[in-house]
């Protein structure tokens, strides 16, 4: 199989999200809401879900790979559960975001507690979805670490996300409804890069796992 470069890859794919933020953020001005197609069931949304998906993909696909056909290396099937979890985190994100199971959320806490109002702080729960996943991530930190571009993709994935948690708290403009969306979307796009990084290194370590063919087998 030809290598193919995460970072050419890389470049397309945040190439492409940002004309998709850059085109949204202008139909949404064209209409006198700059942040039109950042809302629920709208376009960014569905751009965002899809890659979501594909992540959720990807994380199984490499989860049955270092299990089933990677020989040799001790501690595989324990630490590529990491993979596992992930397909399953990414599967539970895509819904969410097709959903919106955390909007209101914080609404619904207060609730419990006698309070009416609207706490505005949807970005807590956002928050707390990312020190979870951080949580595993260090746990299985192996597994991140064993190719330096999924590290680093996951890394700036976290940086974006954290940022959408941050703009996430109190009232929001327009504009920040749009920024904050940009971010989140950039942040799913590092983590779908990180994922694939991930499996075209697994399937890299397969083919070299493989038995060298016989002399025989070269020249039937």
């Amino acid at each position: 199989m030809d290598r193919i470069s995460v970072k050419r890859v890389a470049i397309v794919f945040f190439v492409a999200n940002v004309i998709a933020i850059a085109a949204s953020a202008f139909s949404g001005y064209q209409l006198g809401n700059v942040a039109f197609r950042f809302e629920e069931r709208q376009a960014i949304t569905y751009f965002s879900s899809n890659q979501l998906g594909a992540t959720a993909l990807l994380a199984w696909l490499i989860y049955v790979l270092r299990t089933r056909l990677l020989r040799g290396e001790g501690g595989v099937r324990g630490t590529a559960f990491f993979w596992a979890i992930s397909a399953v985190g990414f599967l539970y994100l895509m819904s969410d975001e097709s959903f919106q199971f955390h909007e209101g959320m914080d609404t619904s806490v207060f609730r419990m507690f006698g309070h009416r109002e609207n706490p505005l702080l949807d970005g807590v729960s956002t928050a707390l979805y990312g020190i979870g996943a951080a949580a595993v991530c260090y746990y299985y930190r192996a597994e991140i670490t064993r190719y330096r571009s999924t590290f680093a993709l996951f890394s700036l994935g976290g940086v974006f996300l954290a940022l959408t948690s941050a703009l996430d708290i109190g009232e929001e403009s327009k504009m920040q409804i749009a920024v904050e969306e940009s971010f989140k979307l950039l942040g799913v796009t590092s983590f779908l890069l990180g994922h694939l990084a991930a499996f075209l290194e697994t399937v890299r370590d397969i083919q070299s796992d493989l038995p060298a063919p016989s002399r025989a087998e070269q020249h039937p």
